[in-house]
């Protein structure tokens, strides 16, 4: 890729990574040049794209399976935010990820009402008026809290580190017994091993989302977590024809063929 810049292009380039970013790259390289360090980020960052979109559809489709099976075990959708009693208890974290989606649910909602069903609110936002010092974002944020959001649209906020939560220890007697299992129903499989992998699959996607480089053994790591819930999502046996392996298959082809690219990449570059 990097093979047809000039010295003002690698100059603007370097300026527009920063230097310090390009740094890193530059010590993998066994030239050590800028030119190289380049085209070894750029290679990085495409396959840092095809491995968000695998991993994008293994956070929605974990969503959902869970969400299935937690509908099924515990009869209906209220487990959310009003567990049924005797059943389980939400731990600390899980308590405080629940109460953020639920705002930023409401938050969505409030932005997409016209102007006059905003102003509707004020009669449950502030029954005895609002105060003349309230200023606009207060009024917004209190407008918001008297909104009633149904448990999809929370469900739709939480993020991959609060699913993959619902795997750990603290879960295994009330939630991975009674009703994961179902998710990952290969009777080889344990509560620890989902964990394991679901938590690689976690670290990587923040990585990635700060636009940090995976390879060497991360990428090893992230590689075989993918391959284990492909294989295994809803499946009784790990086979790459279960319904998961074949609605994730174009994506992970795609991945297959950065990954190939990536290191060839880095076998010129790098020192053997």
């Amino acid at each position: 890729m990097s093979r047809y810049l000039g010295a003002a292009d690698v100059e603007a380039i370097q300026n527009l990574l920063s230097t310090e970013r390009l740094a890193t790259f530059q010590g993998l390289t066994s030239s050590g040049t800028s030119e190289d360090a380049i085209e070894l980020h750029q290679t990085t960052m495409s396959l840092g794209v095809s491995i968000m979109a695998v991993t994008g559809l293994i956070e929605v489709s974990l969503r959902n399976a869970v969400c299935h099976a937690m509908n099924n075990s515990f009869g209906g959708n209220h487990w959310l935010r009003t567990p049924p009693p005797n059943t389980f208890k939400w731990a600390y974290l899980e308590t405080s990820s629940i109460a953020k989606a639920t705002k930023q649910a409401q938050r969505a909602a409030y932005s997409k009402m016209p102007g006059a069903q905003k102003n509707a609110l004020d009669h449950l936002a502030y029954p005895n008026g609002v105060p003349p010092n309230a200023n606009h974002r207060v009024i917004a944020q209190k407008r918001q809290s008297t909104i009633s959001v149904p448990d999809s649209q929370v469900i739709a906020q939480l993020t991959i580190h609060f699913w993959k939560r619902l795997f750990s220890e603290n879960y295994e007697q009330t939630l991975w017994k009674p009703a994961l299992k179902t998710v990952f129903p290969n009777k080889t499989i344990n509560r620890s091993d989902v964990a394991d992998h679901l938590e690689v699959i976690y670290e990587v996607r923040n990585r990635l989302a700060h636009h940090e480089p995976v390879y060497g053994a991360r990428l090893e790591r992230i590689l075989e977590s993918i391959d284990f819930v492909t294989l295994n999502l809803c499946s009784r046996k790990p086979t790459p024809e279960n319904p998961f392996a074949k609605l994730i298959m174009p994506q992970r082809d795609l991945l297959h063929g950065q990954v190939a690219i990536f290191r060839a990449t880095f076998g010129r570059l790098t020192p053997s």
